[in-house]
């Protein structure tokens, strides 16, 4: 993480098992819909078509809830910004603005010198279902060289 490749120091994403639930909560009822179009297909009446399209509305709906809260979830560092990207919205925070940095239960807090705090889902723990303090430690190696820098925090 040392290196800066195209302006970029790190990315953090939902840890691999929280990322694993949401490919399951986008290919299950995905599988089920293509069940039902297959079973159209074999058996085409006005009942097994209305069947697949509310299948297929259904994997639709879960696909978009996965991905929407589990797989878009990021926490990226740049040079001079930090990217937040959470269910709820993206946050662009100028490191010139952070006065602390910690974890909390809902992902890592940057304070600001305003006083505000945003979270990045990304390092939460419940965005895995285990504690983050190995990937909270990586970004606060980074936050301590970019500190060391004579860049402000």
């Amino acid at each position: 993480m040392d290196d800066e490749r195209d302006g970029v120091i790190g990315i953090w994403r939902v840890d691999w098992s929280g990322r694993f639930m949401g490919y399951v909560l986008a290919a299950g009822p995905a599988a089920a819909a293509l069940s039902f179009w297959v079973g159209a297909l074999s058996h085409p009446d006005v009942h097994s078509v209305e069947s697949a399209g509310i299948a297929t509305a259904v994997a639709l709906g879960f696909a978009l809830f996965a991905w929407w809260t589990l797989l878009r979830v990021r926490l990226e560092l740049t040079g001079d910004t930090i990217v937040m990207v959470n269910p709820w919205g993206t946050q662009r925070l100028p490191w010139s603005r952070v006065s602390a940095v910690s974890l909390g239960n809902w992902g890592a807090q940057f304070h600001t010198t305003d006083g505000f705090i945003y979270t990045a889902y990304a390092l939460s723990d419940l965005a895995a279902g285990t504690r983050q303090d190995e990937r909270y430690a990586d970004l606060q190696r980074i936050i301590d060289a970019k500190a060391r820098s004579g860049h402000p925090l």
